[in-house]
């Protein structure tokens, strides 16, 4: 495949979420429109359509309505293209021609669990050396690395277990005593176990009558309620830390741009109803192996506050200061972002991401390119310009403006949150 006929796949299906899904959204009052507003938002049932931005020669930005999702894709894939040089054999096995076909916006989670964590590996005489604590090693998989689903079952196979031994112990003390050691007493000391861990009493059995306990086995019976609180303790304590984690509030887009002037990264806060304040940016560039900071233009350093809008971070490439001016752009091997910020609940906020360059080294790489084989491409530095989001409502097709009853004013296009547009090859690499 050649890279101009990656470029201009067709989209796949734009049904998102299930139907089921869509419906539990709906209960929570969670979004779930779909399309280009055609009609004012102010409107609650405002008509949507598949479409597309448009910025026309005066640059204004039109919604261009379209028949259908296809129409619009090819309408803003057409035109673009990384390479027109290039040949119809040439493959592309660096993916830096390769068209998103979503906002993919777990690429960073993946990235960073499955490179970014596995990149490297320890070697010596123990790699137990490295820990500080065996228990706080525990404790550290059970509240952060280990999966919920696994989380759960580890919980509901330790609590069986811990039956099962109850009954055993229970048994070989009524052995001990004289009874007779077959299947009917193993059963009968497996339901007093089960019962035992769910009411911490023997005093009710349920069933039919059984004899009172005899001192050793009130003695088995005590331990075992009480190592079964500890341990519902114990899970309680792990539900508690996990349940406390703060929730992912922002999303970077997949790529980042670079052209002649800026280096360009988007962010978004993910729920309308989050507010964050405070907030640090810091921006880094790995070049021939060594970081270097990418400061933000015009001299900013944090922000106030951030909306749930789309923002763009940059970094002023033009500036003499800057360690990428007038740099052989191949040397560059990955740019990257960390945000830190408080949200309006006093949680914070952490959110980081990485882009590698598909002409560095790295990205050559088999290692590397086997990380991401199959799924969408790695995060990429691609030159260009991010596609304008943001428009003031106009009716389709057109410049005509409308006044809408009450806000919204400004209605941002998620189609063109991680949409570069391409910068024509030069001979150089310079940026």
């Amino acid at each position: 495949m050649t890279p101009e006929d990656a470029m201009h796949k067709p989209a796949k299906g734009r049904s998102p979420i299930s139907r089921m899904e869509r419906l539990v959204r709906r209960a929570w009052g969670l979004p779930t429109g779909e399309g280009f507003f055609c009609e004012h938002p102010s409107n609650p049932s405002a008509r949507r359509a598949p479409g597309y931005h448009h910025v026309n020669e005066r640059g204004n930005t039109m919604m261009m309505e379209t028949g259908t999702w296809e129409e619009a894709n090819d309408a803003v894939n057409k035109p673009m293209k990384y390479a027109p040089e290039r040949g119809a054999n040439d493959v592309d096995t660096r993916r830096e021609h390769e068209r998103r076909e979503d906002l993919d916006l777990g690429l960073h989670n993946f990235t960073k669990k499955n490179y970014q964590m596995m990149m490297s590996k320890p070697e010596g005489r123990s790699d137990a050396l490295l820990s500080l604590s065996l228990g706080e090693d525990i404790w550290h998989i059970l509240t952060v690395d280990m999966s919920l689903p696994r989380l759960l079952l580890l919980e509901v196979l330790i609590e069986f277990t811990f039956i099962f031994i109850g009954s055993v112990a229970l048994t070989l003390v009524a052995a001990a005593e004289g009874q007779d050691l077959d299947s009917d007493l193993l059963s009968s000391k497996l339901m007093l176990s089960l019962t035992t861990v769910r009411i911490s009493s023997d005093a009710i059995f349920g069933w039919a009558e059984r004899t009172p306990s005899t001192k050793p086995e009130i003695a088995v019976l005590a331990l075992l309620g009480w190592f079964h609180w500890l341990l519902l303790s114990v899970a309680g304590a792990i539900i508690v830390a996990r349940a406390l984690r703060p929730l992912q509030q922002v999303a970077f887009a997949p790529d980042c741009a670079v052209n002649e002037k800026e280096v360009a990264i988007r962010m978004t806060v993910l729920r309308r109803t989050v507010v964050l304040y405070d907030v640090q940016v810091k921006m880094m560039a790995t070049i021939r192996g060594v970081r270097h900071n990418l400061p933000l233009a015009r001299g900013v350093n944090f922000y106030d506050h951030i909306t749930a809008i789309p923002i763009t971070f940059k970094h002023d490439i033009t500036d003499e200061n800057s360690p990428l001016y007038n740099l052989d752009f191949s040397a560059v091997m990955s740019i990257s972002i960390c945000v830190s910020a408080t949200d309006d609940s006093g949680n914070p906020v952490m959110a980081h991401a990485i882009y590698f360059n598909p002409k560095s080294w790295l990205a050559g790489k088999p290692e590397f390119q086997a990380t991401f084989a199959n799924r969408s491409p790695f995060p990429r530095i691609l030159r260009g310009n991010f596609a304008d989001q943001i428009r003031i409502f106009r009716l389709p097709n057109s410049e005509a403006t409308y006044v809408g009853s009450s806000v919204p004013i400004f209605i941002y296009n998620m189609e063109n949150f991680n949409r570069v547009i391409p910068l024509e090859e030069k001979e150089d690499e310079t940026v």
